[in-house]
């Protein structure tokens, strides 16, 4: 009986643990940012993560074409912390720079309150929150944790700005595809849209290096192609060395 007990309590004690070895790990990523094909700059999107919380970070520059005319720069950040394996934002700040302009809002969640606090162009906000909110940076942990717990479809309300609207996402096809780390196995995840919404926007993420976001395509059919796709990785700090390229079809 004692022994059995004893078992109990230490399998009791690996829980946390457990459920931690289930979480995205922590990332370094730098990214080249294209319009219709063409570079415009680059982007970095960094993440940490212990027990307590976490911290995301999203940085991008203009260095090419109008983007560079322009002096586009983009800086996010947000923190949070862990609920049941997944992500609550505690915080969200956003500033983007274009035209001399600077255009930004921030955001305080509270949630035994359930409310949060936002502050933009047009003045305060003060929304209700439900549960599994996330703003705009936090939407790609959501759905990193959620691929590493096996889930395959997701309606999540996004904050933004002065509004929260529900969002839905689904799994496509796992993929190879070629990048500059070589060949990936990826699974593709795309924003579901009316099918009379021309509009597209889908994710690939590395099925074996945490579900980090290694391509990313967002446009309008007969309209502009934006894509963000991966140049250098690391994971748990290391970085990812380069792999062989996927092989061609036979024929």
């Amino acid at each position: 009986m004692h022994d059995a007990r004893r078992r109990l309590f230490t399998l009791l004690a690996l829980l946390p643990a457990l459920a931690w070895a289930e979480l995205p790990a922590p990332l370094e990523a730098r990214y080249e940012l294209l319009r219709n094909d063409k570079s415009l700059g680059e982007a970095s999107l960094a993440y940490r993560s212990d027990a307590s919380g976490w911290r995301l970070e999203s940085h991008s520059v203009g260095t090419r074409g109008s983007a560079r005319l322009l002096g586009f720069k983009e800086h996010s950040v947000s923190e949070g912390e862990w609920l049941e394996g997944l992500p609550r934002p505690t915080s969200f700040d956003q500033v983007v720079r274009a035209a001399l302009i600077d255009h930004g809002w921030k955001a305080d969640f509270d949630w035994a309150a359930a409310r949060v606090a936002t502050r933009h162009k047009d003045g305060e906000s003060s929304l209700e929150l439900s549960d599994g909110a996330v703003d705009p940076l936090t939407l790609g942990l959501r759905i990193r944790a959620g691929l590493a717990r096996g889930e395959d479809h997701w309606t999540v309300p996004m904050l933004d700005k002065d509004e929260i609207e529900a969002n839905e996402f689904a799994t496509a096809e796992e993929e190879l595809i070629d990048t500059s780390l070589g060949c990936l196995a990826t699974r593709r995840v795309d924003k579901v849209r009316p099918p009379e919404n021309k509009r597209y926007t889908r994710t690939w993420y590395a099925r074996d290096l945490g579900w980090a976001p290694v391509r990313v395509e967002h446009g309008k059919t007969g309209g502009n192609h934006v894509e963000t796709r991966i140049l250098s990785l690391s994971l748990d700090g290391k970085p990812v060395s380069a792999r062989p390229p996927c092989e061609a079809p036979a024929g």
